[in-house]
């Protein structure tokens, strides 16, 4: 599953730069280097996989315009998307030592850590992702064409989503643990 994701990244990175799309191009590239990063660690398998699956989706839905066309792709995209990649980064941070693994945590409030690291982490990418999202709108206006409400419900899809991410860490470690 996982080498099929890096495969679809390169292959799209490579495809976008064929007809020169040279900013798809660099987004899959970018997408390609993550996923590797991510592979190194030790990060659980489905973490992974679903981390890989909803990057590529929002990649594309990018490159293609799907967040004018499908209807409430945007808010699904920032439920999932979030909190994916701070689950995997906590995990990453496991994997470094630079964060207490929850399998290992013998104290209750301890033992929420996950929750509230992969909540706030996941609520800080979907609040830099609105930062970049203005940006592009003030250099290219037709390019990006989001509001005020757009904004707000995007941060609250990733925080919920992050949040939910946080659970399923929390809920893997402690079956992993016994």
């Amino acid at each position: 599953m996982f080498g099929a994701a890096v495969a679809a990244a390169v292959a799209s990175a490579v495809g976008l730069g064929l007809i020169q799309h040279w900013d798809g191009m660099l987004r899959f590239a970018a997408v390609t280097v993550v996923l590797l990063l991510t592979r190194r660690a030790r990060v659980p398998t489905g973490f992974v996989a679903a981390f890989a699956v909803l990057v590529l989706l929002a990649m594309w839905g990018s490159v293609q315009h799907w967040y004018a066309q499908v209807p409430h792709f945007d808010t699904v995209v920032h439920v999932l998307t979030p909190g994916s990649l701070a689950a995997v980064s906590y995990f990453l941070l496991v994997d470094a030592r630079l964060l207490p693994d929850a399998r290992e945590t013998g104290r209750p409030v301890r033992g929420w850590a996950p929750v509230v690291w992969v909540g706030v982490v996941g609520t800080t990418a979907a609040v830099l992702w609105e930062y970049y999202e203005w940006v592009v709108e003030q250099i290219s206006p037709q390019g990006m064409l989001v509001g005020y409400t757009d904004t707000v419900v995007d941060l609250l899809a990733g925080m919920c989503g992050s949040l939910v991410a946080g659970l399923l860490v929390l809920r893997w470690a402690r079956r992993a643990g016994t």
